[in-house]
């Protein structure tokens, strides 16, 4: 997401706990290398996730994969 939310937020949105959000947040720093959600974004603006276009997301009410 790139709406700027906070973990609270994500959480409550996706119907997960606070803690959940955090630790995958945790998780992807960790396998990006990276130690902020700023350095994640530049990440993610220079080398999109396979089959991602720059500005695509989980649009509000979408159903998300796996779940």
């Amino acid at each position: 997401m790139t709406d700027g939310l906070t973990n609270r937020h994500v959480a409550n949105r996706l119907f997960l706990s606070r803690h959940t959000v955090d630790a995958h947040l945790r998780n992807v720093f960790a396998k990006s290398g990276v130690s902020s959600r700023v350095e994640l974004a530049r990440l993610m603006a220079v080398h999109p996730a396979e089959g991602d276009t720059p500005g695509s997301g989980v649009a509000e009410g979408a159903a998300v994969r796996g779940s």
